[in-house]
């Protein structure tokens, strides 16, 4: 087993370039207000102990909703959903001052337009994909984000947003009570729009209860959500 696979059972992990901002950011964000995201009990960017950088997290006991779906009643689901809905919710309350990754905004490179920061992102995630020869019609879709995109610039307030967020493999349970135990997935996280995050791809009525949110029926959220 390898040793950051080895220390991550322990809740001490070797930090990519992600969560060594993640280590800036957690404890004046959202483990200070917000259950269910994993406490950051210290940080070590120096390499002053073990000879790299590390840090350690509170670690989170459960079954995933991916292992634990088959077993939860129709009832289960729904308060689940309103759960998640009340959880992305208030992880949505933490703002910035730009748009854009944690590293650019941490570093001082965001953007004040999520429209420019959504095309970049984006942008990057098809030039992965040519890359690596996924075939794609990737003119047409470049027309159509182009197309949509400006409903975009009525999102003026960068808020925490964790593109996984909603994943049945990043949402875990106790295998007990089926209630929400924890989240994972922050390495997907950014500055912009919540409607990012995968639990908006096709919302159940429970999550936009507990997002405390209207019906996503008008054309510029049904624009963003499908972006």
């Amino acid at each position: 087993m390898s040793q950051v696979r080895d220390l991550a059972l322990i809740g001490l992990e070797v930090p990519n370039k992600l969560s060594v901002v993640l280590g800036h950011i957690l404890p004046s964000t959202v483990q200070s207000a917000v259950p269910c995201v994993p406490s950051l009990l210290y940080y070590d960017p120096q390499d002053t102990l073990l000879g790299f950088a590390f840090l350690v997290r509170q670690y989170i006991h459960g079954s995933t909703l991916q292992e634990l779906e088959s077993r939860l009643t129709a009832e289960d689901r729904r308060e689940l959903d309103r759960q998640l809905g009340r959880l992305v919710n208030m992880i949505g309350q933490h703002t910035a001052n730009s748009f854009g990754t944690l590293e650019q905004v941490a570093l001082g490179s965001g953007t004040r337009s999520w429209r420019e920061a959504f095309l970049v992102h984006f942008e990057s995630i098809l030039r992965d994909s040519e890359d690596v020869f996924v075939h794609l019609p990737y003119a047409e879709i470049r027309h159509q984000v182009g197309r949509l995109s400006p409903v975009l610039d009525e999102i003026t307030l960068p808020r925490l947003v964790i593109c996984d967020f909603g994943r049945p493999s990043a949402v875990l349970l106790d295998p007990v009570s089926k209630q929400l135990a924890g989240i994972t997935g922050f390495d997907s996280a950014l500055w912009g729009d919540v409607y990012m995050g995968e639990i908006f791809e096709d919302p159940s009525p429970a999550v936009l209860d507990g997002f405390a949110s209207r019906d996503i029926d008008c054309e510029p959220d049904l624009i963003r959500q499908l972006l």
